[in-house]
């Protein structure tokens, strides 16, 4: 089984989820446990890298080195243990005069403010050194198909060192579950990208449907046709200027002043005349808008059932993020449970040498 299979156990699918990044991250978190819980393995996690030809320099960087275990120093064909010294030592560690000169028999190193590794007497092609390191996950391939964990080829000072897997089988689980719990963390903080946004008018998953515009469209009321009509059906009545008599009509109200009933009459039928072409605009008109209302109705009645379906839509969607949130939350406390069993169980090793393993990693 793969590392993906055993995550999907506890995330239920990692296909958009970037299992390398959360697998590293396992990996190193499972290194910082060990080292915090159980030192008396510690070792098992470490690999030998010798200075061949060259000088360590800052190893830090060079070799991804999660810890410094120890340093040794040849002298001919024995190895003495070098001893952590302060950096400010180290001037006097030099001096041939100096009751601290480091001999070969008790060489010394510092880790400088710089991170550079500076060893005494200094290392060389006949009198190499050598570190003992625990690597971070920069430091190792992890093959997920297979479940192996692999520490890179080092090729240093005229060396290579191929050195196997340095990860204890047991401790894998470790690695699964805080990857388990990196993805599950990471899609709880995608929750919020996930909920629906609101219900105006634009282009986000809520807004599908336009907003109802309930203004009348091609109704427009006839002002001057209206104005027309009846301006010349007052005019026709009592207009007191209606020009001469050479062709322009006169009012009613000056035949009745000049007492001529048969052009009363017909400057009255004109009026009328007028007056119903008024009434005809305007009955035109009340048509058109009743048309354009009873459309508007049906646009608002469309919309109100679209909204109806929207508000389900949202209310579906918030239940399914609800409920995928609220297993995401069990699972990353029943993860946080068996992460605890783990270390309780696994690790119950003594953390007497805590302070000295600070040291030797400077």
């Amino acid at each position: 089984m793969s590392f993906t299979n055993k995550i999907k156990n506890y995330t239920n699918e990692t296909s958009s989820e970037n299992v390398t990044d959360a697998l590293a991250k396992g990996v190193d978190y499972t290194l910082a446990t060990v080292k915090l819980r159980n030192p008396a393995i510690w070792s098992q996690f470490a690999i030998k890298v010798d200075s061949g030809n060259s000088v360590f320099g800052d190893i830090y960087p060079t070799f991804n080195v999660f810890d410094l275990l120890s340093v040794d120093r040849k002298q001919g064909a024995v190895s003495y243990w070098a001893r952590l010294i302060d950096e400010k030592m180290m001037q006097k560690a030099k001096d041939t005069k100096s009751i601290y000169f480091a001999t070969y028999h008790d060489p010394v190193y510092s880790i400088g403010s710089d991170g550079v590794m500076d060893i005494q007497p200094e290392e060389s092609a006949t009198n190499p050194a050598s570190i003992y390191i625990v690597r971070d996950s920069g430091g190792k391939t992890i093959t997920d198909a297979t479940e192996v964990i692999l520490d890179d080829n080092i090729s240093f000072g005229g060396v290579s060192l191929a050195p196997g897997e340095q990860f204890p089988s047991f401790c894998k689980e470790l690695v699964v579950l805080h990857a388990a719990e990196c993805i599950l963390m990471e899609r709880m903080a995608d929750f919020r990208t996930k909920l629906p946004t609101d219900l105006d008018a634009d282009t986000t998953l809520f807004n599908q449907i336009d907003d109802i515009d309930l203004t009348p469209h091609g109704v427009t009321f006839p002002t001057s046709e209206v104005d027309d009509a009846l301006t010349k059906a007052q005019n026709l009545i009592d207009g007191t200027d209606m020009g001469d008599d050479s062709g322009t009509a006169e009012s009613a109200q000056f035949w009745l002043l000049d007492e001529d009933e048969d052009m009363v009459g017909s400057t009255l039928s004109v009026a009328a005349q007028e007056l119903g072409r008024a009434n005809g605009i305007l009955g035109k008109f009340n048509a058109e808008l009743s048309s354009s209302t009873a459309d508007l109705g049906l646009k608002e009645k469309e919309f109100q059932i679209n909204l109806q379906k929207k508000m389900a839509l949202y209310d579906k969607i918030i239940q399914k993020l609800t409920t995928d949130y609220q297993w995401t939350q069990g699972q990353l406390q029943l993860i946080s449970a068996k992460k605890q069993e783990f270390i309780q169980h696994q690790l119950q090793g003594g953390v007497s040498d805590i302070a000295d393993e600070g040291k030797a990693r400077g």
